[in-house]
């Protein structure tokens, strides 16, 4: 994916390479997103400096983690469309994109075959909404700190010290 786009409309913008070993059916639905699926979230700050967070329907079970609202990208759909669409989607909210804090370019991999997934991570501010659990979301709520149990938090910690709004 080219993202000198992005670079343009962002400015200098980390980007990091991971390698992600998945199994048959996991490498099956990023497969089926096309040759480059594209993904995306968005930190979500209020004025208070909070930070909304979703948590999946329990699968097998097991709680799922705390996330930033986010997934994958329709077909066409640019990174930032995705962010606003998963936001609204996962936690009935409206949010203005205000940054992009790193792209993550996974090579999701299952044996011999892999394919490149780009995710976009973004910061944004709420901008309209009452946060309600969407459809596959169990709980929504605003954060004060980052939880131990949020998905990807390392990702999120640097972003947090550095970016999180004064209340």
């Amino acid at each position: 994916m080219d993202l000198e786009p992005f670079r343009k409309a962002y400015g200098r913008v980390a980007v990091e390479h991971r390698d992600w070993p998945v199994d048959v059916e996991e490498f099956a639905r990023f497969a089926a997103r096309g040759a480059e699926p594209v993904g995306a979230a968005a930190l979500v700050w209020d004025r208070a400096g909070r930070v909304l967070l979703v948590r999946e329907t329990s699968r097998s079970g097991k709680a799922g983690a705390w996330a930033t609202p986010g997934g994958f990208a329709e077909r066409g759909e640019s990174p930032e469309a995705c962010a606003r669409r998963e936001a609204r989607e996962e936690a009935a909210i409206d949010v203005r994109i205000t940054g992009l804090t790193k792209v993550i370019v996974c090579h999701v991999a299952n044996g011999d075959r892999v394919l490149p997934f780009t995710f976009f991570q973004f910061e944004a501010e709420h901008a309209g909404g009452t946060p309600r659990s969407g459809r596959g979301i169990a709980d929504v709520a605003w954060f004060d700190r980052l939880p131990d149990d949020l998905h990807f938090r390392e990702d999120y910690a640097d972003v947090w010290r550095r970016s999180r709004p004064s209340p």
